[in-house]
């Protein structure tokens, strides 16, 4: 048994479907297939049942689950606890969009001024595998928006802001004489959107202050830095959360008119009591409260 033989079992029990077990793991559908299989064959016995239109999970499968993600949680826990020995790292942050960093950078300056040796390490990933990292204790904290149903199964959520969304326009643009803006002012006009998922789920972004999907053309685009891309390109106006607005002599940022709100902040493990993890809580806090420290982004910037 070894622990490809198990990520593949772990992630089709998951997504009980091999073939986005194989794109979520990078691998070909038949090298999955003969993981599971060589596994089923040395525990003795089928872990799915496989007809043309499904796949379950047998009564072993859903025995051995429990056993096979707690096996994966101890191997990336004891191999980071060695990586970070090597390094020197204290922290491992995860985030989801480069812009983040504008944010985190007066928190981690904070936290190097008060412990001495402060040692970070930052990963990028989609929110979702970053939370993946979490729960096998190979980050410390994932950054982003809240969402109720990932606070469970010994996770936490931490907030440090309520974010509204914003609107990114070329200086040249007819929309940067605005001091706000909404979906009447860019109805019929090319459109990018940039929201997480968590911001698109229902309850987290009221539909109607959104623009219409039918209306003008609509580009999708999963960071911050892509948004402003396009809308350079000439791809229209981006609409983004305002945590990832960057000022700059280029765009006007313009407040987006609704009460469209969200909670940012971070996702840490329930056990992280003590150590790094409650003084970057304390931190974070203090910083994305006090505007001085947290250097907030101006709602609207006129160049």
């Amino acid at each position: 048994m070894n622990t490809s033989q198990l990520e593949c079992f772990v992630q089709v029990a998951q997504s009980l479907s091999f073939r986005r077990a194989a794109e979520e793991l990078h691998l070909s559908q038949p090298t999955v297939s003969k993981q599971i299989s060589s596994l089923e064959a040395e525990l003795g016995g089928a872990l799915f049942v496989r007809t043309t239109r499904q796949v379950l999970l047998t009564s072993l499968g859903e025995s051995f689950l429990r056993d096979a993600q707690e096996i994966l949680r101890l191997t990336y826990a004891a191999g980071e606890r060695a990586r970070r020995q090597a390094t020197g790292d204290d922290l491992v942050i995860a985030y989801s969009d480069a812009n983040e960093l504008m944010r985190l950078e007066p928190v981690l300056d904070r936290l190097r001024r008060e412990r001495e040796g402060f040692h970070v390490s930052l990963r990028q990933g989609p929110r979702d595998s970053n939370i993946t990292l979490l729960t096998r204790e190979q980050v410390d904290v994932v950054m982003g928006f809240k969402t109720p149903s990932l606070v469970q199964g010994g996770i936490c959520f931490k907030p440090l802001a309520t974010n509204g969304l914003s609107c990114i326009v070329r200086v040249d643009s007819p929309l940067a004489t605005l001091n706000e803006i909404g979906p009447k002012e860019v109805e019929g006009l090319p459109q990018v959107l940039c929201l997480p998922p968590s911001l698109r789920r229902r309850g987290s972004v009221a539909q109607e202050d959104l623009p219409s999907s039918g209306v003008g053309t609509t580009t999708h685009c999963a960071t911050s830095s892509e948004a402003y891309c396009l809308v350079d390109s000439g791809f229209g106006y981006a609409l983004i959360p305002s945590i990832y607005t960057m000022p700059d002599p280029f765009h006007k940022v313009l407040p987006w008119r609704g009460h469209s709100k969200a909670t940012y902040g971070f996702y840490h493990r329930t056990g992280a009591r003590e150590g790094i993890v409650p003084l970057f809580a304390r931190v974070a806090e203090e910083v994305y409260a006090h505007p001085t420290y947290a250097r907030p982004l101006p709602e609207t910037w006129i160049p």
